[in-house]
């Protein structure tokens, strides 16, 4: 089989039947791909509207998670069980157009790591906006992802923008943040890195409809947590690719300033994360921001530095005499110690 389509959902009932009319509409042959579509413990009639489209065809499998894990989670068993040489993402609430097949069929005949395609923005009346410009590659040109991301800076931060080899994805073995927002910058930075051969296909090939109110455009705990956890990963990313530099695994022109694009990165999550969190004024919703990123974090290996030792004893003190609760003070900690130890990095690199 040529490609699976995979489609992690929640809650997409008013938007899923565009999302799979698109891909068949595509110049596919039916035995060339399979849909692989993972709800995500939805509460509307998602799932019906699916079965609908299993009884005309019968390359959907409908897979049902055992509890809300978010796209990760559902992404990931989704490449596990995906049966196509190469896998596409797609998010239920987007389309995708022609160009996608020609992007897999390039795939294909190039034997690419990755192959990234256009893509356009587009509002619910289906009107696309095409708002980058088109690279000028020559037809066939290979890259590898290094020199993707330092040269010509096209790289969607979101998975749906190129074509993988599953084979690829296997051999990488960094699979999607499971439980988290914001799940795939450091999926698709760990993947140029990875990758060995890319090419760049100019025909549009996906529409991404934003919507107004998405939970990622929200200030809440989960927002700024995650956005936090997204910079701990961007961190720990740096320093796999800081390791390989300095032990000589990777001598390719450009990779330092790849590694440095990588923690800038990391840093300005971090930040972020940092500022917002005291834009949070509900007592419960920042316990919930400390306990959140207390289970994906370990604090006693995030303070293995001698000078980071004392502060959280100082700062417990501190909620003690005036801040508001002992969880604000070690949320604001547990950020300044991360962002410490990145802006270290970044010193010494």
């Amino acid at each position: 089989m040529l490609v699976s389509f995979i489609i992690p959902s929640y809650n997409s009932a008013h938007t899923v039947a565009r999302c799979l009319d698109s891909i068949y509409a595509l110049s596919l042959k039916p035995s060339e791909f399979e849909v692989i579509f993972i709800d995500d413990c939805s509460t509307d009639n998602t799932c019906d509207i699916v079965t609908e489209y299993q009884s005309q065809h019968p390359n959907i499998t409908l897979l049902k998670q055992p509890k809300n894990n978010r796209q990760g989670a559902a992404r990931n068993r989704g490449v596990s069980i995906a049966k196509g040489e190469y896998i596409c993402f797609v998010d239920s609430d987007d389309a995708v157009a022609e160009g996608i097949v020609t992007a897999i069929r390039t795939a294909k005949e190039l034997q690419t790591d990755m192959t990234v395609f256009h893509y356009g923005n587009a509002s619910e009346q289906g009107v696309i906006a095409e708002e980058r410009e088109k690279l000028s590659f020559a037809k066939g040109q290979i890259f590898s992802g290094v020199e993707m991301q330092n040269k010509h800076a096209y790289w969607c931060s979101g998975p749906v923008a190129y074509v993988y080899s599953k084979d690829f994805l296997n051999t990488s073995n960094y699979p999607f943040r499971e439980g988290v927002l914001y799940e795939d910058s450091d999926f698709i930075a760990a993947h140029l890195y990875y990758a060995k051969r890319m090419t760049y296909s100019a025909e549009l090939g996906y529409a991404v409809y934003y919507r107004e109110g998405s939970t990622t455009h929200s200030n809440n705990y989960k927002n700024q947590s995650d956005y936090f956890l997204l910079g701990s990963r961007m961190l720990a990313l740096y320093t796999i690719i800081q390791k390989d530099i300095d032990e000589g695994k990777r001598t390719d022109d450009g990779i330092q300033e790849f590694a440095d694009g990588v923690l800038e990165g990391a840093i300005h999550n971090i930040t972020m994360s940092l500022k917002r969190l005291f834009k949070l004024d509900d007592l419960q919703g920042i316990r919930s921001f400390y306990d959140r990123v207390d289970a994906h974090v370990s604090r006693r290996t995030l303070y293995k530095d001698k000078r980071l030792y004392k502060y959280p004893h100082y700062w417990n003190l501190l909620a003690h005499i005036g801040i508001r609760c002992k969880y604000t003070s070690i949320a604001i900690n547990t950020c300044g110690a991360l962002l410490y130890k990145a802006y270290r990095k970044f010193k010494n690199r």
